[in-house]
């Protein structure tokens, strides 16, 4: 029964209705459509999203923080699926208390020219972190290990 299945498929259930039959040649409007999907399901919305828009000829307009959206959008561009032209990116920051708009710029080999500083947060820094405090402990339990003999 639909009752038994994830919040995410009520949440998903309006955006496919939508894209699937809003007139051909109309432009959508969606608020982060992936939340509450799994990553893998983002990710195919992504796809999602590009089929409808070249096939119905729909301009889709997202406003979302999901980095699966953002890197599925990436590599269709580097995969040379989707031209860099037919997508347009934007950050937005604020500057003393006013929204400014950022054209990242895709290339056409699905790279973002004009990366904004930890847009998703300090991944390679929480690598690193992660990396240090697992070498961290295992140095302190051989030390200790060699210690008892």
């Amino acid at each position: 029964m639909l009752t038994d299945v994830g919040f995410g498929v009520s949440q998903i259930l309006p955006v496919l209705v939508l894209l699937y039959y809003v007139p051909e040649d109309s432009i959508v409007l969606m608020e982060q459509p992936e939340i509450h999907l799994h990553p893998s399901v983002q990710s195919a919305l992504a796809d999602l999203m590009l089929a409808v828009a070249e096939h119905r000829r729909v301009q889709i307009i997202v406003e979302s923080h999901s980095e699966h959206l953002l890197r599925r959008f990436q590599r269709r561009v580097a995969e040379g699926t989707v031209a860099s032209s037919d997508l347009m990116l934007y950050f937005v920051r604020t500057n003393n208390g006013a929204a400014e708009l950022n054209d990242l710029k895709l290339n056409k080999w699905g790279e973002i020219e004009n990366w904004p500083e930890k847009l998703f947060g300090d991944e390679m820094g929480e690598i690193a972190a992660i990396s240090t405090a697992a070498l961290n402990r295992r140095i302190e339990a051989d030390g200790r290990s060699g210690a008892s003999e």
